[in-house]
């Protein structure tokens, strides 16, 4: 379950417990973080979580 959202690639890992990565789809780098699912939660828990890091990202005041 990946998903391009706003520039970035949100690449789900085959892992226990689910995680993703983010990667800026113009340079090809990973952004310096990890989403991971708590225990108990769905790997849609993490993607929304994600996406809200994005969004974090590209409103950061230096981006801008």
């Amino acid at each position: 379950m990946n998903e391009v959202y706003r520039g970035h690639d949100i690449v789900m890992l085959e892992s226990e417990p689910p995680c993703a990565i983010i990667i800026e789809r113009d340079t090809g780098a990973a952004l310096p973080t990890k989403i991971t699912a708590l225990p108990d939660e769905e790997p849609r828990s993490c993607l929304y979580r994600a996406r809200r890091l994005v969004d974090l990202y590209l409103e950061a005041p230096s981006r801008q």
